[in-house]
């Protein structure tokens, strides 16, 4: 079985409370690509898409809701 990464649940939180990965990444002090990294990651592991993502920012897909 394969270990839980809950920085990844930490990373998806504030990536959908502030609808915006640059916004989140530097709340959590982090750079932009990892946060992204860390938001497919999770998308892989749960086998579902978590965003919807645009110039504006993010919106969650019935998947991350």
């Amino acid at each position: 079985m394969r270990e839980i990464n809950f920085e990844h649940y930490k990373i998806f939180y504030y990536v959908a409370k502030f609808q915006n990965i640059t916004m989140a990444a530097n709340y959590l002090f982090l750079s932009q690509p990892s946060i992204s990294r860390s938001v497919k990651n999770l998308e892989d592991e749960l086998g579902c898409k978590l965003f919807v993502r645009s110039k504006k920012g993010v919106e969650l897909t019935t998947g991350g809701e």
